[in-house]
């Protein structure tokens, strides 16, 4: 049983929500325009992204990443481990500065959400709390 919840955690989360919340900041997202929004990285913004994740995997133990796709020029042979390690741990650094305050603070507390969810124990308290986030990201999110 423990395995199908990782699967199917990993599947909405890291294959389904990350991937779209990336193309949605790269103006790629089903068609759709920025609206009154202000999400969008610019395409030069995203090539030095790619190289900052280049450069930052190069230095990082390979027990903690392997080496992964450019995601500025190679982001379809990203694989959910990829874009796990990426939006958990890279995202906070390469983007701070560079998406807008109000998605950028939305991203963090999606990175803090998942590194709760991902990690070796949760208490009562932790778990009640969670639910409350969870909600209000996705409220936000819709918005």
């Amino acid at each position: 049983m423990g395995c199908a919840i990782l699967g199917g955690f990993m599947h909405a989360i890291y294959i389904n929500l990350f991937k779209a919340l990336i193309k949605l900041w790269r103006g790629e997202f089903k068609g759709l325009d920025t609206g009154t929004g202000n999400y969008v990285i610019p395409a030069q913004v995203w090539e030095k992204i790619g190289i900052e994740t280049r450069n930052a995997v190069n230095t990082i133990p390979a027990a903690f990443v392997r080496s992964m796709p450019n995601i500025d020029t190679d982001f379809g042979n990203f694989t959910a481990e990829d874009l796990a390690f990426w939006m958990t741990w890279l995202a906070p650094y390469l983007l701070a500065g560079r998406l807008p305050k109000r998605y950028y603070e939305h991203l963090l507390g999606l990175v803090k959400i998942v590194k709760i969810c991902t990690g070796f124990g949760i208490t009562k308290k932790e778990h009640a709390k969670l639910s409350v986030d969870i909600y209000k990201w996705r409220l936000e999110y819709e918005e």
